[in-house]
């Protein structure tokens, strides 16, 4: 009889006739077969995910870009997910377009509004080390930042303090709109 092979995120399974199970020798010995060919990908699966576990980075969220004083949440880079595509429509007009695109990675954070942490795919413009430098020049953009805050509200103030025209200022013109109607 032929030998029954398949091929499960790059690890070879085999299935044995004499025992009835699927074996992947990828995996630790004693926990290298199954019955169920969906169990042992599950075994797979779980290989990846401790794998991902031991190799996790503890780094910080940056959020609150455009008008919110930015702030940090505390997170963990928990997966590489690759690189993207961009569209580049100047340099690839008519050929597709596509160009590498920034590296992802699944980010695990507390994110405004809720109470749970949740996974999220972000890129590396959104994470900052935890280290002091990263966190004195963090501390400086929030500093700047309340500063244009403050700098805003202050112009937004003296904006409104500007002097307007008002119906008095053109008697003469509603006068004249006034005896049209008449």
């Amino acid at each position: 009889m032929a030998e029954i092979t398949t091929t499960y995120r790059g690890h070879e399974i085999r299935y044995g006739d004499n025992t009835d199970e699927w074996y992947c020798g990828d995996l630790e010995s004693g926990n290298n077969s199954h019955v169920s060919l969906a169990k042992l990908k599950a075994k797979i699966d779980k290989m990846y995910l401790d794998l991902r576990k031991q190799g996790a980075v503890k780094a910080f969220e940056i959020q609150g870009y455009g008008g919110d004083i930015p702030r940090l949440a505390e997170a963990t880079i928990v997966e590489y997910l690759g690189q993207g595509k961009t569209y580049n429509s100047r340099t690839n007009h008519g050929s597709g377009g596509y160009v590498a695109g920034p590296h992802k990675i699944a980010v695990v954070a507390t994110r405004r509004g809720n109470e749970r942490a949740s996974r999220a795919e972000q890129t590396f413009d959104d994470i900052m080390p935890d280290t002091p430098e990263a966190h004195a020049a963090f501390a400086e953009a929030v500093r700047l930042a309340q500063l244009a805050r403050a700098a805003q509200a202050a112009a937004t103030a003296a904006l409104k303090a500007v002097p307007r025209l008002s119906l008095d200022d053109i008697r003469e013109l509603v006068r004249i709109k006034e005896s049209e109607t008449a």
